[in-house]
Order: structure tokens, then C-alpha cells, then sequence
């Protein structure tokens, strides 16, 4: 401690992990003429007390490796990855290895600060990836870290990233007449499947794992405990996706006259008894459909919006609708409804003010004129 310019200075040294040299910190104490050399120090005392670095426990920090993300990168595959779903399992790994180890692995994680993820965010944005797989990866960064934290009883890390907007793109949806062709148009399973898509507004991989034992004919729903990804049967997308699907008699009728005496199985696959792939069943059905009808593309999930944005236009109770899809907020459910030109003219025109009838407008036309 000193007196510089009338003023008491404190100054001392930090030990920093993974550093062979001391950072020097000061502080000013007080001015000389309201504190004496006793009550300076005691000031700096306090200091140091809060600062924690006058302690075994700093020093026996300071002394070792400091954690660098890849040592938390490696912890979170080995020991939360497992507990994720088989499409986490194989996307994460593979993400963290491209775009998040070459950039901070190497970094301690008290240097990881908001400019350094802003840097990186202008780097990804730099090698043209879309907005939404940015954001995308900033959750996985964040989920990373984040379990770290909560693993060492230590509050969430806190940052401020300069995220870029995403574009508000209307997802492609089939209207009720663009499902009818399309299913007029398909043969064979392919009719039933997308027959199915547009009535029951199921995710493609719970269609493609639908098995037979899943189909309750005598009261009309579908209980849906599968999915498949990549081939593979697994379980649902989320908790909610375990649902019952409830289906019209015509759609009923329909399954039961595909099925016919079979008992089990899957009620969709390929000639070799393989579950049906997205990438397959739009190259070889969809997409030709769509092509022959001269309606612009649209993938399985077009089905799902559309089924949705119908109960929505026809006064659905929402968390029916919710429910019937697997969501598990009806803000997701309303990000699936869209409602066509027609649709709005329609309501517009139910919800014209009565003083706008047109012998009224006629009468006011007929006024302005003989003005």
C-alpha cells in the first residue's frame, strides 16, 4: 500500500490458471485526508477477503490446468449425449467437431466472452450458413456449457450474441385441394400414405413407423408410440408426441381395405420390408405428383401444416388441434397455420360492418354524384 497524489493505493498480485506470471491489480483506497494508513489497510483487507485470492483454495486453483471447452465438449459426449434422442446422438458430435471445436477448444472457458462468440458468429455467417442453422448451433454451444455449469452447482453463463434474424419464409402447405389431387394422383401405398399425411396431420417418420397393432378401427385413432430416423425405429420426436390420433371413418375404411387380413407389421415400407425414407418417397411419388399437377413442391411436413391450418380455419378448439399434432405449446401450433387468400376474402367479407351494405354505398354513390 502507498499514497500516490494524496490518494491511498492498494496493489496486489492474482495467480492465473494456466499462466507462470502474476496479474497486478490496484485499487484507489480513499483519499489521505479521510482515512489514516490503519484504516487504508484494513480497506484493502476487505478487498482481498472478497476477492478470494488470499486463500489456499485460489492458489490451489490457480495452480492447475485451466478447463478449456474441449475438456467440456468431451465430458458433455460422454455423459449427456448418451441420454439424448439417436438424432441428437449422431448430429451433435459431428456439429461440435466442425463448428465449435476449432474455434474454442483450445479456449478456457473464463475467456470464452461474448465478443469471442460474436467473432464467431461473423465467421459462420462469413461461410454462408443460414441464419437458422447459426442459431441452431448457438443452442448447442449454449447447451454445452450450460450442462458444465449446472454438473459444478454453478449458475448458467450468461452471454450476449449478436444473433442474425431469420428470414419469416412461409413453410410450403398443401391446401385441401392440393391434397386431393395429390392423392388422386399417387398409386398404390403411396395413396394411402399421403391420404393419411393430409388427415391426420402425423409427422412422416411416425407415418413411416406406423405399425399395424397401432390402428384402433372400432374408435377411429391411431396411437402413435414410434418414429423412424434414418431406418431406424425409435421413439417419438418428444414427450408429446405419444398421442392418439383420432381419424374420420372414411380414412377408417380406407386403412382397413389397404390392409386387409394383415394383423401386424408395418402398415408402410419398402418391397424389402425396410421402413420408408423422407428422401425416398419424394423423389420417387411426391415430387413426380407435384410435378405432373403442376403444383409447386412440397415435402411430407407440407401434409402436416396443412391438416393443421384446416382444423385451425374450421374453429378446432386449439389444444384439440395441439394434442391431435404433438405439440407441446399452441405457440408451436400456430407457427403451422396459414390460411389462403380465399380463406381470408371469406372472413373479411363475414366480418363487413353492416353500415357497408351495398344499397347503402349505392345511396352514398348517388349522393356525391348529384352534389
Amino acid at each position: 500500500m502507498f499514497l500516490r497524489n494524496e490518494r491511498w493505493v492498494g496493489r496486489f498480485y492474482v495467480d492465473v490458471p494456466g499462466d507462470s506470471k502474476r496479474k497486478r491489480r490496484a485499487f484507489v483506497l480513499g483519499m489521505k485526508k479521510e482515512l489514516n494508513r490503519s484504516e487504508a489497510k484494513n480497506k484493502l483487507l476487505e478487498i482481498l477477503t472478497e476477492e478470494g485470492v488470499n486463500t489456499p483454495t485460489h492458489l490451489e486453483r490457480s495452480l492447475r490446468p485451466p478447463t478449456t471447452f474441449a475438456d467440456v465438449a468431451d465430458a458433455w459426449e460422454l455423459k449427456r449425449l448418451p441420454q439424448l434422442k439417436e438424432s441428437s446422438r449422431y448430429a451433435a458430435p459431428k456439429l461440435i467437431a466442425r463448428y465449435l471445436r476449432p474455434r474454442f477448444g483450445q479456449v478456457a472457458l473464463e475467456e470464452i466472452k461474448t465478443g469471442a462468440v460474436n467473432d464467431w458468429i461473423v465467421d459462420l455467417q462469413a461461410k454462408g450458413l443460414e441464419p437458422k442453422t447459426i442459431h441452431n448451433l448457438w443452442k448447442l454451444f449454449r447447451a454445452v456449457m450450460n450442462w458444465h455449469s449446472q454438473q459444478n452447482d454453478e449458475p448458467p453463463r450468461k452471454w450476449y450474441p449478436s444473433l442474425p434474424t431469420i428470414p419469416d419464409i412461409e413453410q410450403r402447405w398443401f391446401t385441401q385441394e392440393e391434397v386431393g389431387r395429390i392423392v388422386n394422383a399417387a398409386e398404390g401405398q403411396y395413396r394411402v400414405l399421403f391420404h393419411l399425411a393430409g388427415a391426420s396431420a402425423m409427422r412422416a417418420g411416425e407415418l413411416f413407423g406406423l405399425h399395424v397393432e397401432d390402428l384402433d378401427a372400432n374408435r377411429g385413432l391411431i396411437r402413435v408410440r414410434r418414429s423412424v430416423w434414418r431406418g431406424q425405429e425409435v421413439s417419438p420426436k418428444s414427450r408429446k408426441g405419444y398421442r392418439e390420433v383420432w381419424i374420420d371413418s372414411a380414412t377408417v375404411r380406407m386403412l382397413q381395405a389397404y390392409l386387409g387380413s394383415r394383423t401386424s407389421g408395418r402398415v408402410f415400407q419398402t418391397r424389402n420390408a425396410t421402413p420408408l425414407t423422407d428422401h425416398d418417397v419424394l423423389r420417387d411419388a411426391l415430387y413426380p405428383i407435384c410435378d405432373r399437377l403442376k403444383i409447386p413442391r412440397g415435402g411430407m411436413h407440407a401434409f402436416r401444416h396443412g391438416r393443421v391450418s384446416h382444423m385451425q380455419q374450421n374453429h378446432v378448439p386449439p389444444d384439440f388441434t395441439k394434442t391431435q399434432v404433438g405439440h407441446s405449446s399452441l405457440r408451436t401450433t400456430s407457427g403451422y397455420t396459414h390460411f389462403s387468400d380465399a380463406f381470408k376474402r371469406e372472413i373479411v367479407e363475414q366480418l363487413a360492418p353492416s353500415w357497408t351494405h351495398s344499397e347503402q354505398l349505392d345511396s352514398v354513390a348517388a349522393e356525391d354524384k348529384s352534389s
